[in-house]
C-alpha cells in the first residue's frame, strides 16, 4: 500500500499490524513526539477487566476475548488527541474496526512474516504466538484488514522514534516543541 497525506489533523490515530509490528512501542513514541495521550488496547483491556490478556484467553476463550477487546475499543475512541495501539487482531474483526475507524486515522505498521517471526517470542506471553504454524496462518488472513487502513508505514526496519516521525508527517500531526 502506498505512503499518502491526510488533509486534515486527525482526533485519534490507531495503529494496526501483526503482533511484534511494533505498535505498542511507536505508538507510545509517537504520543509524546505529538503531546498526545496513548493507549495501549491490550493494556486497557486488563485495566477494565482485572485479567491479564494470556488469562482471558486460557480461562474464557479467544471470542470472550474479542467481546472485551470491543468495549476496550469503544472506550478508547471517546476521546480526541489519542494515539491508540491495536491488538493484533482487533482490526481483523470488522465490528472492531469499524470502532476503531470511526474519526481516526489508521495507520497499517508493516512488516514482513519474517521479521515478525524474529521479533516476537513462543514463550507464551502472546496467547496465539506459541505455534509458528499458527501465527503464519493468522498473518496471512488478517493481513487483508490491516490494508484497509488509511495509510501503511513499513515498520520492518527503523526505530520506534524514527517511525513515530514518519507517522506525524505523513498525517500532518504537529511535532511538539
Amino acid at each position: 500500500m502506498p505512503e499518502t497525506r491526510s488533509r486534515d489533523e486527525p482526533r485519534r490515530i490507531v495503529l494496526v499490524g501483526f503482533m511484534g509490528s511494533g505498535k505498542t512501542s511507536v505508538g507510545a513514541e509517537l504520543a509524546a513526539l505529538i503531546g498526545w495521550s496513548f493507549v495501549d488496547l491490550d493494556g486497557l483491556i486488563e485495566v477494565l477487566t482485572g485479567r491479564k490478556v494470556a488469562a482471558i484467553f486460557k480461562d474464557s476463550g479467544e471470542l470472550a476475548f474479542r467481546a472485551e477487546e470491543r468495549k476496550a475499543a469503544q472506550a478508547s475512541v471517546t476521546g480526541e488527541r489519542r494515539v491508540i495501539a491495536a491488538g493484533g487482531g482487533a482490526f481483523a474483526d470488522p465490528e472492531t474496526r469499524e470502532i476503531l475507524q470511526a474519526g481516526s486515522a489508521t495507520v497499517y505498521l508493516e512488516c514482513d512474516l519474517e521479521t515478525v517471526l524474529g521479533r516476537v517470542p513462543t514463550d507464551g506471553s502472546r496467547p496465539l504466538a506459541g505455534n509458528r504454524e499458527t501465527m503464519r496462518r493468522l498473518f496471512l488472513a488478517r493481513e487483508g484488514s490491516y490494508r484497509s487502513a488509511d495509510v501503511s508505514v513499513d515498520a520492518s526496519r527503523g526505530t520506534p522514534s524514527e517511525l513515530a516521525l514518519k507517522i506525524a508527517r505523513l498525517l500532518n500531526v504537529p511535532l511538539l516543541g
